[in-house]
């Protein structure tokens, strides 16, 4: 996981000098996914100005390549708050349902939301990936992020409170250590990771 930083294949979707307020559009969607979430929950967890859009892009192979499925993108939960995807008619999503890995089809027209580390109190993220079938064509795919605000302390029954911040730089750490992210496990109490 990448620190949000200015990065040629991400945009914000923000203005500079946006406040840090709920957007139109994030509390009806935080209503729709009757996501019970306190005033000031909704103003630290679903900040426009924290919103980011990101393109993937899932070149072909070579015919060298092209023997069974690739993989495109590793087994990961998000570390947003919500996440939104819209993919090509390609796929290639896989979610993990149990100890099994179930294939998404792509329905035209449709986004496909998918709740993030933040929202471990209440819902459980779920562990995806990316395994492109056919090789022999690019896949494409648009997510938008909803990110906490970096100060924003998130509590819950689970896990020690924490900032995003914190998160961030614990994801970090891990990565660099580890070369994988070790996620919210980190800070709950039962690991024998915790802080």
């Amino acid at each position: 996981m990448r620190r949000r930083k200015k990065d040629p294949s991400m945009s914000s979707l923000s203005p500079e000098n946006h406040r840090p307020e709920v957007s139109t559009h994030h509390l009806p969607l935080s209503q729709a996914l009757n996501l019970e979430l306190s005033g000031d929950q909704r103003s630290e967890l679903l900040s426009e100005s924290t919103g980011l859009l990101r393109v993937y892009r899932y070149p072909q192979s070579s015919s060298v390549e092209a023997e069974g499925e690739a993989l495109g993108m590793e087994v990961h939960t998000d570390s947003s708050v919500i996440s939104i995807l819209k993919e090509d008619e390609t796929g290639g999503l896989e979610i993990m349902k149990g100890e099994e890995w179930l294939r998404v089809k792509p329905v035209a027209d449709t986004l496909i939301i998918n709740l993030g580390d933040m929202m471990q109190n209440e819902y459980k993220g779920v562990k995806h990936r990316v395994k492109k079938k056919d090789r022999t064509r690019e896949r494409h795919s648009v997510c938008y992020f909803v990110f906490p605000q970096r100060d924003c302390v998130i509590k819950s029954s689970n896990y020690k409170p924490f900032t995003y911040s914190e998160f961030e730089a614990q994801v970090q750490a891990d990565v660099q250590s580890l070369g994988t992210k070790v996620s919210l496990h980190r800070f709950s109490p039962k690991s024998p990771l915790f802080l």
